[in-house]
């Protein structure tokens, strides 16, 4: 099997690297379940406070599909419709994760690539990084809810350029656009990525757990049982162990200790 995703942790940040390095880690079938069981199951770690996603080695975070997969003579006449089902369930555990996901990237950025990143919360970039969704040089669709991330990025003329005009965006410009919150030079890149992500696993979880359901509810336009849901949890953060823990920080001038609890 070529591609694989791999987890690994350091202290209170997991990472998920994606290495298909001969095809500059273009997803696979097995890459997408994996992904999908990978972030599944981080979720019940609790000593894992931030989730890190990057690529293997030098070339590329993702650079899209592996295309092969999806040919019916080779694969079936489904195959492009297992390979979607796989695609949606991977970046829905994406979008539902309690725990704050970030994506790192580098090299190319492609198809996706971009629907990673915008499934995730946080984006950075180096320097070197390029970013297309060339769905429409090659006569593929994009799936509505990669739509709405891309949309929910970038805004409508920035996504419809993106998807019509299919054209390459080097790191500045898409930082410029919002498709990423900031670009780092190569050579401190991973160093400055690392260090944004071990001070993200020190917040207290319980209120960043709150912000993403709040964000969600409101930018997705859910029902109202949704918003409940997000108020419910902005109270459970202030009857929290970790708000008293916060307070009394405050007060002593010093860094808090949280716990999630």
């Amino acid at each position: 099997m070529t591609g694989q995703v791999q987890v690994t942790r350091a202290g209170s940040i997991a990472q998920i690297t994606f290495d298909n390095q001969d095809k500059r880690n273009a997803m696979t079938l097995a890459m997408w379940q994996q992904l999908g069981q990978a972030i599944r199951s981080l979720e019940f770690e609790d000593g894992v406070r931030a989730i890190l996603l990057r690529g293997a080695g030098p070339d590329a975070f993702v650079s899209g599909a592996d295309i092969s997969e999806l040919d019916p003579e080779l694969h079936g006449n489904h195959a492009d419709q297992t390979y979607e089902g796989a695609t949606k369930h991977a970046l829905d555990a994406i979008r539902i994760s309690t725990k704050p996901t970030i994506a790192m990237i580098h090299g190319f950025c492609f198809g996706a690539g971009v629907a990673i990143a915008t499934a995730c919360d946080l984006r950075y970039a180096s320097d070197d990084a390029k970013f297309s969704i060339p769905a429409a040089n090659l006569g593929f669709g994009y799936a509505v809810h990669l739509v709405a991330d891309l949309l929910a990025v970038v805004g409508t003329a920035r996504a419809k350029e993106m998807l019509i005009a299919a054209r390459r965006y080097d790191a500045h410009e898409a930082e410029a656009i919002g498709l990423v919150h900031k670009v780092f030079a190569t050579a401190e890149f991973e160093d400055q990525v690392l260090d944004l992500a071990c001070n993200i696993s020190e917040h207290a979880p319980l209120t960043m757990r709150a912000a993403k359901v709040a964000i969600a509810a409101l930018c997705e336009h859910k029902p109202s049982s949704a918003t409940q849901d997000a108020d419910r949890a902005v109270l459970s953060c202030f009857n929290s162990q970790d708000a008293v823990e916060g307070r009394a920080a405050f007060a002593e001038k010093r860094k808090p200790s949280f716990t999630g609890q």
